[in-house]
């Protein structure tokens, strides 16, 4: 029974990672857009958007650190890493999973911070509604990203059961 408790929390996270990314993208934001007073949703977005962060950030902790500890309690060789099957589906994985670290990180320390402080500002509309297209595309690519992980997880997953 505990050798199901590591890959239960690496599930655990990853359905931490990706629901809200799914809930703020398809509900949250735009439900929050229709506020009218300009002040208000953005005081909103920014709790909104910390609160998300810190959740994020430690889905994420959890994800690379049970990552890891799969990859040891499977006890796979090099050359397992990097054969045919079994390989190529890790290799997209621990790529995607590089891009959307990467891109969140973007997201979370430059993008979303820009945003939010254009919006709490008198700035100019056009470079509020420019801001807001670089984050919406960030944030969908980073979703698309995390779905791609998950769909390469349960390949790798099929893959485990088939041998």
């Amino acid at each position: 029974m505990t050798e199901a408790f590591n890959p239960w929390l690496h599930i655990l996270a990853a359905t931490i990672w990706v629901g809200p990314q799914v809930f703020l993208f398809v509900a949250a934001v735009p439900a929050i857009r229709t506020v009218e007073d300009a002040q208000v949703r953005a005081r909103i977005m920014r709790v909104l958007t910390t609160r998300f962060g810190w959740l994020a950030w430690g889905a994420m902790l959890v994800l690379v650190t049970t990552g890891i500890a799969n990859l040891y309690e499977h006890a796979l060789s090099v050359e397992e890493l990097f054969e045919l099957n079994f390989g190529i589906i890790f290799q997209v994985k621990m790529t995607l999973v590089i891009l959307t670290v990467a891109l969140t990180a973007l997201h979370s320390f430059v993008i979303g911070p820009r945003l939010l402080s254009l919006q709490e500002s008198a700035a100019d509309q056009a470079q509020v509604a420019s801001a807001r297209r670089v984050s919406i595309i960030v944030s969908a690519g980073n979703l698309l990203l995390a779905l791609g992980i998950l769909f390469c997880a349960a390949l790798l997953g099929s893959t485990f059961a088939l041998e």
